[in-house]
């Protein structure tokens, strides 16, 4: 029983539930977690689309699913058990990602208490980012990958787990386009490895050179050595073939060039960091920015507490995550994650370490102990309960946090609310029939009305700068101006009703809304909390 129930076995629990009781309703605020599912379900139903099959404004442009691979999955885990076995999935990857880090921190020297903590916080600040769809995968294998390069420079695995990496960004490829982060994170240690690893032989080559006088001095030649796991130019060309291995992944798609011209027009996107909340820069006002900045000021003490001892590269990778923070909102959780796995490696160098082992009464920190533990143990019974509750999801049983039935979509950000005047609505007209619709609700009737043809959602790969840039504008003009761009739309798409975002009644409403209360033309027929729906009047 001892071994059944080890440190892991119960954060790996705690976690797991309380991720399924926290993303409740939150893992699927993004709209993205809706027409992920139906693009799944054209892949498997249809085949690959190589056109748009839901906007009639880019109906019939090039387009392909650039993310197939986990809309693939999405699409099959929930035909097996809805949105709750799409919750526990997502739920039971985090947990064990992060009971992974944290058993390292307790390898590394850190109690229980520490190491939850720690390891708390790392998560706690990544979550803003957290949806159940395919970026979870990136933070996932950007996790792993963060350990395999500690475990590597460590000695603790030998070079193949780093060849590994290769058929797992394969995978990686075809599931997100985060894939490119994972290469420039294993590049940027393959490279501060090589510079060490090149200065040592220089001092080794200088020092073969002098007198023997002079070699009797205290140059260590060794002193690079311990910092770099290359000790050969053989290692050094292995490494660096790797990584090149891993960086020409991306073209093992089914969409060829397509799949990197996709990813291309995404990073050079101008207007994205403007309009997109996602893509735009770290705001040290918002708690969000305040959060992350205050983890990256965390992470220097930790990292300062190391000296004077020099650092190991693995230690400085999230401080160029946590850089690219400020340049975009959506990689603090990139940061977060490498942070995580970095943090609890430099440890039992800092200070702060040897002062708690010094007064402590050691159940914060201990000395590190890396041998080797039982792997199964402690993770049978996890493996039982999440068994369990995909039993419960199958059997449509159901049961509070792990059973069916407990995902549930708030109204304040989905408009669940309206489902019945949708429904009644798209029974009583043809397929393909024309609707106008908030971009953040392209998701919501994708799922839920895929009869309709919408106005557009938040494929900004498809639109483009410039039609998402005239959209943004536009909904930022005053109604009557407003007005004259919307009424030209309609004329043009031929739609007579429009599905538009509310606020709560303590705010101003949204020009688009303001404009349609006022213009006899239309009338409003249901509102919900986030949204309200309108009809042309014959």
């Amino acid at each position: 029983m001892k071994r059944l129930f080890r440190p892991e076995t119960l954060f790996f629990l705690a976690l797991w539930l309380v991720l399924l009781f926290a993303f409740r309703e939150r893992g699927f605020y993004d709209p993205g977690s809706l027409w992920h599912i139906k693009v799944g379900e054209i892949i498997l139903n249809q085949g690959m689309p190589q056109t748009d099959p839901f906007s009639y404004t880019f109906e019939g442009r090039t387009w392909v699913p650039q993310q197939w691979g986990a809309e693939v999955l999405m699409a099959v885990t929930h035909r097996i058990g809805g949105f709750d076995a799409m919750l526990l999935a997502f739920a039971t990857f985090v947990a064990a990602l992060y009971t992974i880090i944290f058993r390292r921190a307790m390898q590394a020297g850190m109690g229980p208490i520490l190491a939850g903590l720690m390891v708390g916080v790392c998560l706690f600040v990544g979550a803003f980012h957290y949806f159940v769809r395919p970026h979870m995968f990136t933070i996932v294998f950007l996790g792993w990958t963060m350990i395999s390069i500690v475990d590597y420079e460590r000695g603790r695995c030998t070079v193949w787990r780093l060849v590994g990496l290769i058929p797992l960004y394969i995978l990686w490829t075809n599931l997100h386009g985060g894939v490119l982060g994972g290469t420039m994170t294993l590049g940027l240690a393959v490279a501060g490895w090589g510079v060490l690893f090149l200065k040592s032989r220089m001092m080794k080559s200088g020092i073969d050179s002098e007198s023997p006088v002079s070699s009797s001095s205290n140059v260590n030649p060794q002193s690079n050595d311990s910092l770099t796991p290359i000790r050969s130019w053989r290692t050094a060309v292995l490494l660096g073939g790797i990584v090149v291995a891993c960086g020409l992944t991306p073209f093992i798609n089914p969409h060829g060039m397509e799949m990197i011209r996709i990813w291309q027009r995404i990073v050079a996107s101008k207007v994205l960091p403007a309009v997109v909340h996602e893509h735009m820069p770290l705001n040290p006002t918002e708690p969000l920015g305040l959060a992350i900045i205050g983890l990256g000021v965390f992470y220097l003490i930790l990292l300062l507490g190391t000296l004077p001892r020099t650092p190991h590269v693995s230690w400085l990778i999230p401080l160029v995550w946590f850089v690219l923070s400020f340049k975009g909102i959506r990689q603090g959780p990139l940061f977060a994650i490498t942070a995580a796995v970095a943090m609890v490696d430099l440890w039992p160098h800092t200070v702060w370490h040897r002062l708690l082992v010094k007064y402590g009464d050691g159940s914060l920190a201990r000395s590190p102990d890396y041998s080797p533990r039982a792997m199964v143990a402690p993770f049978a019974i996890p493996a039982l309960a999440v068994l369990a509750a995909l039993c419960l999801d199958i059997t449509h049983t159901p049961a509070t946090l792990v059973g069916y039935g407990w995902v549930r979509f708030d109204p304040d950000f989905v408009p669940v609310d309206l489902n019945g005047p949708v429904g009644e609505y798209v029974a009583h007209v043809p397929s393909g029939t024309h609707v106008f619709n908030d971009a953040n609700l392209g998701g919501y009737l994708i799922y839920h009305a895929p009869s309709l043809k919408i106005f557009m959602d938040d494929r900004c790969e498809l639109y483009g700068d410039d039609w998402i840039k005239l959209y943004a504008e536009t909904l930022g003009l005053p109604p009557a101006e407003l007005g004259r761009i919307f009424e030209g739309w309609a004329a043009k798409y031929h739609f007579d009703r429009a599905l538009v975002r509310t606020n709560p009644p303590e705010k101003e409403k949204p020009s688009i809304e303001r404009y349609l209360l006022s213009n006899p033309q239309w009338r409003e027929v249901a509102r919900g909390k986030c949204a309200v729906m309108f009809e042309r009047v014959r």
